[in-house]
């Protein structure tokens, strides 16, 4: 039995906003909105992102946001600049041993409080 990651879901109090935020700051492209505006659904480099608010049909119990999505860069003083310029809050700065060698992180905050991990390569 095989497994692929399909697609990561965000929910948000504010889709558009939360959409614009990963268009804006990573490269997203927009690959579909529908429902007046209030889902969308991005590639972000190969990934899909889902980015919604509630779903009123979902029976199971719903959540905003996740813990974190964590994001790889070749310049993360780039990166940081753009997004500070965007309005996106530094949370931490910090360097760690990732495969065998330290590595710089920073975690940002998006839309809603979901946190960006910025891993420079």
């Amino acid at each position: 039995m095989a497994f692929k990651l399909e697609h990561v879901h965000l929910k948000s109090r504010d889709p558009a906003k939360t959409a614009g935020f990963y268009i804006e700051n990573f490269g997203a492209t927009l690959i579909e909105a529908t429902h007046g505006d209030t889902r969308f659904r991005l590639d972000l480099h190969g990934l899909t992102l889902n980015v919604t608010g509630f779903i009123d049909y979902q029976k199971r119990e719903q959540r905003f946001g996740i813990e974190h999505l964590s994001l790889q860069t070749d310049d993360m003083d780039g990166a940081l600049a753009k997004l500070q310029a965007n309005g996106a809050r530094l949370l931490e700065q910090l360097t760690v041993h990732i495969r065998g060698c330290d590595r710089r992180v920073c975690f940002v905050e998006s839309p809603d409080g979901i946190q960006v991990e910025l891993v420079e390569m």
